[in-house]
């Protein structure tokens, strides 16, 4: 561990058969670790509960039910969880280290991605969405940049389980809380209805606006304002060649259609969703190493 990194609540259980040697990030409740992993001989990512925070036993489950939707799903491009224990109290989950960085991260520092790399994220999660959907009725809940990785060899990694729903079992409705992120959830979301997988298509929608236009679909607004704004007619995310007038009319009515804010008029599949982003590529977007990343770099 990097002392200058290590501060009061941050210093990592001591987990048999693993080496931590740094932070790799941190979420609001728990630390992310970058560890070697003796039997299997290579690094991975430890989650653990943050001991600063007190956590109750609903943050306990929402962490249990995190490490098992994740160790759950088998795909290329969804981080992977191998094994969850506690250890001296502290709860933890080992999962796929991704060495790269965040589209969070690197919209930040240029401030949005060309056209052809968008379709590229659209289709790799669209279709890692759709395996998890088909195989497990699994809902993301919140799909965003700093949930979609780059790792180093330009594989896309869909990230954070954490609210995850299975859609046969569980229901926002069940929680006065909302969750997600306000600035890509879906109407529904806002309003506690039962989820399917055209929610997760509007917030990737969303997640694609502000990656092709380098701004969110409602910006400068309070949380309360934006989720109000997904949901109200009156409130309408502006033209997205406004922003940037070369985007293609294909792309447009791709981000339109994701977004529309009755889901009975949206996407109302995946496949219908990954169809028009295909149909988008045959309209002048020049061929593509499927779901790598290589034009761009943080």
């Amino acid at each position: 561990m990097n002392p200058e990194e290590n501060s009061a609540g941050d210093t990592p259980p001591d987990i048999p058969g693993l080496r931590i040697e740094s932070i790799a990030g941190r979420g609001g409740m728990s630390i992310v670790y970058k560890a070697w992993h003796f039997a299997l001989g290579k690094y991975v990512a430890v989650k653990v509960m943050d001991s600063r925070f007190n956590a109750s036993a609903r943050d306990v489950r929402q962490f249990i039910i995190e490490a098992k939707a994740m160790s759950e799903v088998d795909h290329p491009n969804i981080v992977h969880a191998m094994e969850a224990d506690c250890v001296d109290g502290r709860y933890y989950f080992i999962m796929d280290f991704v060495g790269g960085y965040t589209f969070g991260e690197l919209i930040a520092r240029k401030e949005y991605i060309v056209e052809h790399d968008a379709l590229i994220v659209a289709e790799t999660v669209g279709e890692a969405m759709n395996y998890a959907w088909r195989s497990h009725r699994m809902v993301h809940c919140d799909i965003k940049p700093e949930n979609i990785m780059v790792d180093v060899d330009g594989s896309i990694k869909l990230t954070d389980l954490g609210i995850a729903q299975a859609a046969n079992i569980a229901s926002v409705a069940e929680s006065d809380e909302v969750t997600g992120t306000p600035a890509y959830i879906s109407p529904e979301q806002v309003l506690g209805e039962a989820l399917d997988q055209r929610s997760d298509i509007y917030s990737l929608g969303a997640t694609l606006y502000h990656l092709a236009c380098g701004r969110m679909p409602f910006p400068g607004l309070s949380n309360d304002d934006t989720m109000r704004a997904h949901v109200e007619a009156q409130w309408q995310a502006p033209d997205p060649r406004t922003i940037q007038p070369m985007m293609s009319e294909g792309f447009v009515r791709l981000l339109a259609k994701a977004m529309v804010k009755n889901r009975k008029n949206r996407y109302q599949s995946w496949d219908g969703f990954l169809d028009d982003v295909r149909l988008v590529y045959r309209c002048g977007i020049p061929e593509y190493p499927q779901g790598v990343i290589s034009s761009i770099a943080i």
